[in-house]
């Protein structure tokens, strides 16, 4: 039967027939620190081998771990955008209620103040180089360690650690409105 897939299906499973057998257990890992159950790793991690079945040319990924970790976390990211989405449309009035009986709780000043905060952290985001701000929110906002988000970013160690001294250091040098 394999004698009928065209070549490129053949180069895309053998790929990610190797790439299963060398890099699952560490994506699972990685997967279940950041997701909230095992079957939803389990999903994420079925996922992103599908999708590295439609790989045309395994010659082109030189670092294969990393290139799972991108795909895993665009399939996170889709997901927490269609879960999000839903989420929005399954609001019913009982829903909305409580959302504006929170809101009453924090007070107006607060709320302004986390906005603030939340605004001029994204400008400031945004003045760093894009390899500094990429490796900041990999550790800072996704939680990965400075080796996952080396194989992540296809950085060394040593940068991704060098990056985030860099970053942080330019990230105090800002003036931040109080």
């Amino acid at each position: 039967m394999s004698g009928f897939l065209p070549e490129n299906t053949r180069a895309g499973r053998a790929f990610a027939d190797t790439v299963f057998r060398a890099y699952r257990a560490e994506l699972h890992r990685w997967l279940l620190r950041r997701l909230r159950t095992p079957e939803a790793a389990e999903d994420v991690v079925q996922e992103v081998f599908t999708r590295a079945l439609r790989v045309n040319n395994p010659d082109y990924v030189r670092k294969p771990l990393a290139y799972l970790f991108g795909i895993a976390f665009h399939v996170i990211s889709e997901r927490q955008i269609r879960e999000d989405g839903e989420r929005l449309v399954s609001l019913d009035s009982q829903d909305s209620e409580r959302w504006r009986s929170h809101a009453a709780l924090v007070a107006p000043d607060e709320l302004a103040e986390r906005l603030n905060l939340q605004r001029q952290l994204e400008k400031a985001l945004m003045e760093l180089p894009q390899q500094y701000r990429m490796v900041i929110l990999l550790c800072k906002r996704d939680g990965m360690t400075h080796e996952e988000a080396a194989a992540a970013s296809g950085l060394s160690v040593h940068t991704v650690e060098k990056y985030l001294v860099r970053a942080k250091s330019m990230l105090m040098s800002l003036a931040w409105d109080r």
